[in-house]
Protein backbone atom coordinates (compact mmCIF):
# COMPACT_ATOMS: atom_id res chain seq x y z
CA UNK A 1 0.00 0.00 0.00
CA UNK A 2 2.99 2.34 0.89
CA UNK A 3 4.65 1.43 -2.38
CA UNK A 4 1.93 2.36 -4.44
CA UNK A 5 1.19 5.78 -2.71
CA UNK A 6 4.87 6.77 -3.00
CA UNK A 7 4.79 5.53 -6.65
CA UNK A 8 1.98 7.59 -7.42
CA UNK A 9 3.33 10.93 -5.77
CA UNK A 10 6.95 10.18 -7.65
CA UNK A 11 4.95 9.50 -11.13
CA UNK A 12 2.87 13.19 -10.49
CA UNK A 13 6.26 14.79 -9.71
CA UNK A 14 7.82 13.80 -12.72
CA UNK A 15 4.83 14.38 -14.82
CA UNK A 16 4.65 17.60 -12.94
CA UNK A 17 7.92 18.47 -13.95
CA UNK A 18 7.75 17.62 -17.60
CA UNK A 19 4.89 19.95 -17.71
CA UNK A 20 7.52 22.56 -16.31
CA UNK A 21 10.00 21.65 -18.74
CA UNK A 22 7.86 22.24 -21.64
CA UNK A 23 6.57 24.81 -20.84
CA UNK A 24 9.86 27.00 -20.22
CA UNK A 25 11.19 25.44 -23.45
CA UNK A 26 7.94 26.64 -25.56
CA UNK A 27 8.47 30.70 -23.55
CA UNK A 28 11.88 30.08 -24.84
CA UNK A 29 10.51 29.50 -28.51
CA UNK A 30 8.27 32.23 -28.15
CA UNK A 31 10.81 34.83 -26.49
CA UNK A 32 13.28 34.23 -29.47
CA UNK A 33 10.49 34.71 -31.55
CA UNK A 34 9.61 37.85 -30.49
CA UNK A 35 13.16 38.94 -30.70
CA UNK A 36 13.65 38.42 -34.08
CA UNK A 37 10.60 39.76 -34.99
CA UNK A 38 11.71 43.32 -33.13
CA UNK A 39 15.11 42.94 -35.00
CA UNK A 40 12.77 42.67 -38.15
CA UNK A 41 10.87 45.76 -37.72
CA UNK A 42 13.48 47.93 -36.85
CA UNK A 43 15.99 46.88 -39.27
CA UNK A 44 14.73 49.11 -42.03
CA UNK A 45 15.36 52.22 -39.71
CA UNK A 46 18.50 51.16 -38.29
CA UNK A 47 20.49 50.33 -41.36
CA UNK A 48 24.34 50.57 -39.12
CA UNK A 49 22.99 47.21 -37.79
CA UNK A 50 21.37 45.60 -41.33
CA UNK A 51 25.35 44.17 -42.82
CA UNK A 52 26.00 42.62 -39.70
CA UNK A 53 22.81 40.82 -38.79
CA UNK A 54 21.90 40.16 -42.51
CA UNK A 55 20.78 36.28 -42.14
CA UNK A 56 18.43 36.78 -39.10
CA UNK A 57 16.31 39.45 -41.47
CA UNK A 58 16.37 36.68 -44.36
CA UNK A 59 15.07 34.27 -42.06
CA UNK A 60 12.16 36.61 -40.80
CA UNK A 61 11.23 37.85 -44.34
CA UNK A 62 10.16 34.32 -46.01
CA UNK A 63 7.43 33.50 -43.39
CA UNK A 64 6.21 37.47 -43.85
CA UNK A 65 6.42 37.26 -47.77
CA UNK A 66 4.45 33.65 -47.45
CA UNK A 67 2.09 35.64 -45.52
CA UNK A 68 1.51 38.07 -48.07
CA UNK A 69 1.20 36.18 -50.25
CA UNK A 70 -2.17 34.52 -48.65
CA UNK A 71 -3.43 37.81 -48.54
CA UNK A 72 -2.36 39.65 -52.06
CA UNK A 73 -2.02 37.18 -54.98
CA UNK A 74 -2.71 37.86 -58.64
CA UNK A 75 -2.48 35.15 -61.31
CA UNK A 76 -2.63 35.04 -64.99
CA UNK A 77 -5.37 32.54 -66.53
CA UNK A 78 -4.46 33.12 -70.43
CA UNK A 79 -4.64 35.82 -73.15
CA UNK A 80 -6.08 36.12 -76.87
CA UNK A 81 -5.85 38.79 -79.10
CA UNK A 82 -8.64 41.16 -79.31
CA UNK A 83 -9.77 44.53 -81.36
CA UNK A 84 -8.05 46.79 -79.56
CA UNK A 85 -4.73 44.61 -79.03
CA UNK A 86 -4.24 42.18 -76.53
CA UNK A 87 -6.81 40.75 -73.94
CA UNK A 88 -5.11 39.55 -70.67
CA UNK A 89 -7.07 37.43 -68.23
CA UNK A 90 -6.51 37.51 -64.76
CA UNK A 91 -7.79 36.42 -61.45
CA UNK A 92 -7.26 37.75 -57.55
CA UNK A 93 -6.28 34.75 -55.99
CA UNK A 94 -5.75 36.24 -52.41
CA UNK A 95 -8.79 37.21 -49.48
CA UNK A 96 -7.95 40.89 -49.93
CA UNK A 97 -8.75 43.63 -52.88
CA UNK A 98 -6.12 44.81 -55.58
CA UNK A 99 -5.59 47.96 -57.59
CA UNK A 100 -3.51 50.26 -59.27
CA UNK A 101 -3.21 47.49 -62.21
CA UNK A 102 -0.08 48.00 -64.69
CA UNK A 103 1.28 45.78 -67.42
CA UNK A 104 4.58 45.11 -69.05
CA UNK A 105 5.30 43.01 -72.07
CA UNK A 106 8.95 42.08 -72.84
CA UNK A 107 10.04 44.36 -70.10
CA UNK A 108 8.41 47.65 -71.53
CA UNK A 109 5.46 49.51 -70.16
CA UNK A 110 2.27 48.82 -71.93
CA UNK A 111 -0.80 51.46 -71.82
CA UNK A 112 -4.40 50.09 -70.44
CA UNK A 113 -6.83 51.11 -73.29
CA UNK A 114 -9.71 49.27 -70.78
CA UNK A 115 -10.06 47.27 -67.83
CA UNK A 116 -10.66 47.01 -64.10
CA UNK A 117 -10.44 49.87 -61.68
CA UNK A 118 -10.11 47.06 -58.59
CA UNK A 119 -10.40 43.36 -58.58
CA UNK A 120 -12.05 41.94 -55.40
CA UNK A 121 -11.00 38.81 -54.07
CA UNK A 122 -12.34 35.49 -56.10
CA UNK A 123 -13.14 37.92 -58.93
CA UNK A 124 -11.74 37.20 -62.46
CA UNK A 125 -11.46 40.24 -64.60
CA UNK A 126 -9.94 41.19 -68.37
CA UNK A 127 -7.48 43.83 -69.22
CA UNK A 128 -7.12 45.02 -72.82
CA UNK A 129 -3.78 46.89 -73.57
CA UNK A 130 -2.26 47.95 -76.33
CA UNK A 131 -0.30 45.46 -77.96
CA UNK A 132 -0.12 44.45 -81.86
CA UNK A 133 3.00 42.06 -81.66
CA UNK A 134 4.14 38.60 -80.80
CA UNK A 135 5.26 38.54 -77.23
CA UNK A 136 7.09 36.21 -74.62
CA UNK A 137 6.45 37.21 -71.24
CA UNK A 138 3.79 39.15 -69.62
CA UNK A 139 3.63 40.98 -66.52
CA UNK A 140 0.83 42.25 -63.96
CA UNK A 141 1.61 44.18 -61.68
CA UNK A 142 0.06 45.61 -58.39
CA UNK A 143 1.23 47.25 -55.27
CA UNK A 144 0.98 44.24 -53.40
CA UNK A 145 1.34 41.60 -56.24
CA UNK A 146 2.48 40.58 -58.89
CA UNK A 147 1.98 37.72 -61.76
CA UNK A 148 4.29 36.33 -65.13
CA UNK A 149 2.88 34.72 -67.97
CA UNK A 150 4.96 32.98 -69.94
CA UNK A 151 3.73 32.74 -73.79
CA UNK A 152 4.07 28.67 -74.77
CA UNK A 153 5.30 29.36 -78.03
Amino acid sequence: MIEAVLGFIIAGILIFLVIKAIGNIFKGVVLIFIAFLIYYLFSSSLQTLTPSLQPIGNFLRAPIDKLKGIFYNIEIVTTSRSKEGLAIVIRNTGILPLSNLSVKIDGKDVRITSGISVLFPRQTGIIEVDWKGTYNKIEVFTKEAKAVYISPL
